[in-house]
């Protein structure tokens, strides 16, 4: 077993790369954790530059494998890894720990501590992840709305507004998005309404209600994210954007079979709400939700 070579991690991290090297061969079993593309090649050299200043901001000096002690990687992945949803987390400590198996195959020392903890902590995230997966077949929609509201605003405050917007209209993420980009082309402050939204198949929702507060948050939004953020941070509380759609139709469904609609005039109701074409398409939502 050898460390890995060079006085500087910069040379450390060139000499890792260069024994994991396997471009252009095939993918024999014990080559398994070599690496055979570009894109491997680049994540990996992001691994080791991560841990490469994690080292540096703590003083750290050494070969980079013999520093990859369980208690700095623990570390340095807390900090990584903080503000990441759990998909990504899971991605980024798989891809970690392949790394350090090829590195090992190739006779650079890991200590066992390290391997470790590695599986332990991937596992844990794998579980977790197939827990929210699972979730996301049987039961779509938010339990807890004014607790998911108030997670989502300590992550993203403009996140909470779209949110806000979906829930209260039950549109789709992309719609509630293109409503606040251009709120003035949709908005009516004299009855508090919004007109003219186009739906999926190019079909207009009815005009729709919104709360006066709600649109003074939205006419002064500054920073509007992107759909993949937005997306990324309803993911982090373990729903996807269409769970607040669920979400509208379950809520509105059981408001008006309280008011004494039959079940037919309270999913016909609701399908037109969510500008749906088929009511069974509504009937698969609310057997989500």
């Amino acid at each position: 077993m050898a460390n890995l070579k060079g006085s500087t991690f910069e040379k450390q991290i060139k000499n890792a790369l260069n024994r994991l090297e396997a471009r252009g061969t095939k993918r024999y079993l014990e080559e398994s954790n070599k690496t055979h593309s570009n894109a491997l090649t680049t994540k990996r050299e992001m691994y080791l530059k991560d841990f490469k200043n994690y080292a540096v901001n703590n003083n750290l000096t050494g070969k980079l494998n013999n520093l990859m002690t369980k208690e700095h990687v623990k570390n340095f992945l807390e900090n990584r890894l903080e503000k990441l949803s759990l998909k990504t987390k899971l991605d980024y400590v798989s891809g970690f720990n392949s790394m350090l198996k090829g590195l090992e195959n190739t006779k650079v020392p890991i200590q066992e501590e390290t391997k470790n903890f590695l599986r332990e902590i991937r596992t844990e995230y794998q579980n977790n992840f197939n827990a929210i997966r699972e979730n996301f077949q049987t039961n779509r929609s938010i339990s807890n709305i004014e607790a998911f509201k108030s997670d989502l605003r300590a992550i993203r405050e403009e996140s909470e507004v779209i949110a806000n917007l979906q829930l209260e209209t039950g549109l789709r993420a992309s719609e509630a998005l293109e409503v606040v980009k251009n709120f003035s082309n949709y908005y009516n402050p004299d009855n508090n309404t919004l007109n003219g939204i186009i739906g999926k198949g190019g079909q207009e929702y009815y005009s729709k209600n919104i709360s006066p507060i709600l649109a003074e948050k939205i006419t002064n939004l500054e920073n509007i994210p992107s759909y993949s953020t937005y997306s990324r941070d309803i993911h982090e509380l373990g729903h996807k954007t269409h769970d607040l759609r669920i979400t509208y139709a379950k809520e509105a469904y059981e408001e008006k079979i309280e008011a004494g609609y039959t079940e037919k005039e309270a999913l016909k109701e609701v399908s037109e709400e969510l500008n749906h074409h088929r009511e069974n398409i509504t009937v698969y939502y609310l057997k989500r939700a």
